[in-house]
């Protein structure tokens, strides 16, 4: 029978670690896996909940891990290290790796993927792809058909090696599941130049044939692309002309993707200069729609709101459009470019593009950040700051036993009110409790040149989590770049300019 294995985040001192532990092998086995992670004996470490419907109190070894409810799962373990925690893996020198290792390890640039005809547009979007470890992990889960197990064996292929990796069964597996992305060029010389938006709403289609894993469970969720970059939108349609009579018409729609609108210039009324001015303006918009008071057709306003967050969100900057020109040879139209400069910043605080229920979850840990700053700055304002200098070192660690032992008494009566009150709602599948509905920026897929069907696309990742170092993916040249070099991509001129920007949850 295979393993049951569950994530619980545990937080411990100032950090948070991620333990993956099978219930059924008992508390011991999990105490165990703690150990190994912090330093902190079994025999002295007390973990208490900080999830409703958990155990009561500290975990007592009788207590049955199975009946555990579903994620997200948190801890709160008190105990000190006695050593530090040695290193699981002794040193190596790179000569004495293998590629895949020094891969793993970081300790080169990572691959690029070699351009096989205008396929920077698949190079760039899947790099940033790559970068959602749930999604990539979750591939795992049942890869029905040839494009997700290509997909899966092209992210497998960039972590193993350092040279970059030709992904030509993926471009076949592509070109045969989605024969559009197989167009040659009408201006000759191979393969035409694709949209990656496109690119990604086939690979999220595809996939969606893949189930959900358990750590990402719950809230409806049906397959992995829905799991990891779903959003579930609240739609809210009001009648002006019909006023009070017509009642508003509320339904909900699923979405993979937030739109950032676009406009300006000259002679135009709004004008868009930041990414939050042209998410508002994507969530408002007006419908034709039958009036049942007015017996015919009339405009409705259409107001949208987020109802589910999901781990990893993704904003579309609408800069492809297309013009008619009636005056033309063959009176169709072109593919246009809006190279407008719209300004986006690290991060992106999703709170205000919320339904009112969701703004209810998150207002919680909102509130418990802004009460716990105003008590900081109270105390630093009083002089009793933490970083205050003491008269003798035995005095020290007497007042640490105390906060030690008040820590506790706190946790204590949390886990116990916890056990008491229902279940606290979570923003999203795989969020936390204490998610604020703050994202921090981890990829941009960009473009360069005047229209969807020319010109070059590039990705740029964040190498981790806060840092300020990121990679660009030029196909398979990979550099390194600073955080002050992306948030240059947000145009006005003809340089790379953020088209698809990817953001993870900030805990």
């Amino acid at each position: 029978m295979a393993s049951m294995t569950h994530k619980m985040s545990v937080k411990w001192n100032k950090n948070v670690y991620d333990i993956q532990f099978d219930p059924t092998l008992g508390v011991d086995a999990l105490l165990q896996t703690i150990q190994d992670e912090t330093g902190v004996p079994k025999e002295r470490a007390k973990l208490m909940p900080k999830t409703k419907k958990m155990w009561k109190g500290v975990l007592n070894a009788k207590y049955d891990l199975t009946t555990l409810p579903p994620p997200p799962l948190v801890a709160l373990l008190m105990g000190s290290a006695e050593l530090p925690v040695v290193p699981k893996v002794k040193t190596q020198f790179i000569e004495d790796m293998a590629e895949s290792e020094v891969a793993a390890a970081g300790a080169v640039l990572p691959a690029g993927l070699l351009n096989l005809g205008n396929t920077c547009y698949m190079n760039s979007t899947l790099q940033c792809i790559r970068y959602a470890e749930d999604f990539k992990g979750g591939l795992d889960n049942g890869t029905s058909n040839q494009f997700n197990q290509a997909l899966s064996s092209t992210f497998k292929s960039l972590d193993s090696s350092i040279n970059a990796v030709q992904p030509g069964s993926f471009v076949m597996a592509m070109r045969s599941m989605f024969p559009q992305f197989g167009e040659m060029s009408q201006r000759g010389g191979g393969h035409a130049q694709q949209d990656a938006e496109e690119f990604l709403a086939s690979l999220f289609m595809s996939t969606s044939q893949v189930s959900v894993p358990p750590s990402l469970a719950g809230d409806g969720v049906t397959n992995l692309p829905e799991a990891c970059f779903g959003l579930r939108m609240e739609e809210t349609l009001t009648c002006p002309e019909a006023g009070d009579s017509e009642p508003p018409v509320v339904k909900h729609d699923n979405a993979f993707k937030m739109i950032c609108n676009i406009q300006g210039g000259h002679g135009q009324k709004v004008q868009i200069s930041h990414l939050g001015a042209g998410l508002e303006l994507g969530l408002n918009s007006e419908v034709e729609k039958h009036s049942e008071v007015l017996g015919r057709n009339a405009v409705w306003n259409k107001v949208s709101r987020v109802d589910r967050l999901p781990k990893y969100l993704c904003v579309q900057m609408m800069r492809f459009y297309w013009k008619a020109t009636p005056d033309s040879a063959d009176h169709q139209g072109v593919k246009c470019k809006m190279l407008r400069e719209v300004k986006f910043g690290e991060t992106l605080d999703m709170f205000e593009y919320c339904s009112d229920k969701l703004k209810g979850i998150l207002k919680v840990p909102r509130d418990k950040k802004a009460k716990e700053e105003e008590e900081e700055a109270e105390r630093k304002l009083n002089g009793d700051s933490k970083g205050e200098d003491t008269e003798m070192k035995d005095t020290e660690m007497k007042d640490a036993d105390n906060a030690e032992d008040e820590e506790m008494k706190r946790a204590l009566a949390m886990s116990m009110e916890a056990a008491a009150e229902p279940t606290g709602a979570c923003a999203g599948p795989g969020l936390s409790p204490d998610f604020m509905g703050i994202y921090e920026l981890y990829g941009v897929v960009c473009h360069k040149g005047r229209d969807s069907s020319s010109g070059h696309y590039t990705a740029w990742i964040r190498q981790a989590v806060g840092s300020d170092k990121w990679w660009s993916f030029d196909d398979e040249q990979v550099c390194e770049q600073d955080t002050q070099a992306v948030l240059q991509l947000n145009g006005g001129g003809d340089w790379h300019m953020s088209y698809l920007n990817f953001y993870r949850a900030k805990e």
